[in-house]
């Protein structure tokens, strides 16, 4: 059996779990802690104050084997979501939960707890977890699950890594041609920030039959626009809209696949002109094609859907920006969207520390959910996910300024009894 094999002074590349074991008891006793990746390519500019041994479970994808009678597979921490989802597919099942973009790992994905835009059904990724194998921070293997060991199951999953590094799943199935299931898109569009999110409360606390359900909201600075003549600038008006998409299954016909290509393609070029729109001249083009790949399309595949964020993220997601995620309880829920616009919206008026402010919502019904509420005294409630991105300029957010948006942040979860979602970001 193979030893772990060192790509550079801080990364290891185990293939099982028993190389897992040895790299964790060979950083033992020195000053270096341990930090886990996924699938992706340790990048040579990543900086790690605290921890210069990464273990990269990459190579450790393999699905070890799919048992139809119980609708469960098993996997290795490293294998892709989508490569996992492919391969139940041949034997029409599918992943209730999958990420939203290829790239994501079951592992990694269970680390932070793993949320989509079907949440509103089947809960978190979490929620579809059977067990699964771990090694311990001393090097030790151990199993648990739904029903052995709980307790140590739960403080596992959504930890980081932290309790100990995953390297192997079991994960629930169900019965999906993913590929054959066509949804079209009930779509409203707001101006209005208040109407968007008494529409979204409403949606989440009343799904329906929508299969996947997502709301976004978008809100721009002022654009300062260099006047041709003279000195100064022209300060344009923001731009504020939002999208509620719920997305309802459907029967395919010829237009409806003919509309699918369509959308395809125009998806591909939009992805194409923001990801190659550079520089200062090109950021009005980037926003606005990247702000026309956030919708979803009228008409579409379940996988499609699935994926849909994999052109935004690569093409919207450019340059520095501070990202956060908050499981609200319905009861709160509004009262938590608006204060934290209102926090974010507040800071980039008063110090020009953001440009774009961007709010995604989910509603979540999820079972782990429910239980950690009542670990911290918590109602138990169904909650909606709200996530804002706020795209940053780096020199107007000195530390103390993060320390106090942060310190904001930990104020409304505390007092609208919310959770933070501690994502990969």
């Amino acid at each position: 059996m193979s030893t772990p094999q060192t790509v550079s002074a801080e990364e290891y590349l185990p293939r099982d779990t028993a190389d897992v074991v040895r790299t964790v008891r060979n950083s033992r006793g020195r000053a270096e802690r341990l930090a886990v990746r996924g699938g992706e390519q340790v990048e040579d500019t990543l900086t790690l104050p605290d921890q210069r041994t990464v273990v990269s479970l990459r190579r450790m994808n393999s699905v070890l084997d799919i048992n139809l009678g119980r609708r469960t597979v098993r996997v290795q921490a490293g294998a892709k979501l989508s490569d996992i989802d492919r391969r139940l597919g041949a034997h029409g099942l599918g992943l209730p939960i999958v990420g939203d973009h290829r790239d994501i790992t079951a592992g990694g994905f269970a680390s932070v707890g793993g949320v989509s835009s079907a949440s509103h059904r089947y809960g978190l990724f979490i929620d579809q977890i059977v067990d699964l194998e771990y090694v311990d921070p001393d090097g030790r293997i151990g199993t648990c699950g739904r029903h052995h060991h709980t307790e140590r199951f739960h403080r596992i999953l959504g930890a980081g890594g932290r309790a100990g590094i995953i390297t192997a799943l079991t994960l629930d199935a169900v019965d999906i041609d993913k590929d054959h299931t066509w949804l079209t898109t009930d779509a409203d569009r707001f101006l209005d920030f208040d109407s968007f999110v008494e529409h979204a409360h409403t949606e989440i606390a009343n799904p329906g039959n929508a299969a996947l359900q997502v709301g976004r909201w978008v809100d721009t600075a002022p654009l300062k626009v260099a006047r041709p003549v003279g000195t100064g600038h022209v300060q344009l008006g923001t731009v504020r809209f939002g999208q509620w998409s719920s997305l309802y299954p459907t029967t395919p016909t010829r237009s409806l696949r003919a509309r699918r290509e369509v959308g395809t393609r125009t998806r591909k070029s939009l992805g194409a002109i923001a990801s190659h729109a550079g520089g200062k001249a090109g950021m009005p083009v980037r926003n606005a094609a990247a702000g026309a790949l956030m919708f979803a399309p009228k008409v579409l595949t379940l996988r499609d859907a699935e994926y849909l964020a994999d052109t935004v993220i690569s093409s919207s997601e450019r340059g520095p920006a501070y990202r956060v995620g908050i499981f609200a309880p319905l009861s709160t829920y509004a009262s938590v969207f608006y204060r934290l616009h209102d926090l974010f919206s507040g800071h980039r008026e008063r110090t020009g520390c953001f440009t774009v402010i961007s709010a995604m919502t989910y509603g979540v019904r999820s079972s782990y959910l429910r239980d950690e509420a009542a670990a911290r005294n918590l109602p138990a409630e169904d909650h909606g996910l709200i996530t804002f991105t706020c795209r940053l300029r780096p020199s107007a957010l000195p530390s103390e300024l993060l320390r106090d948006i942060v310190a904001g942040i930990d104020e409304i979860c505390a007092s609208e009894h919310a959770m933070r979602y501690e994502s990969a970001d």
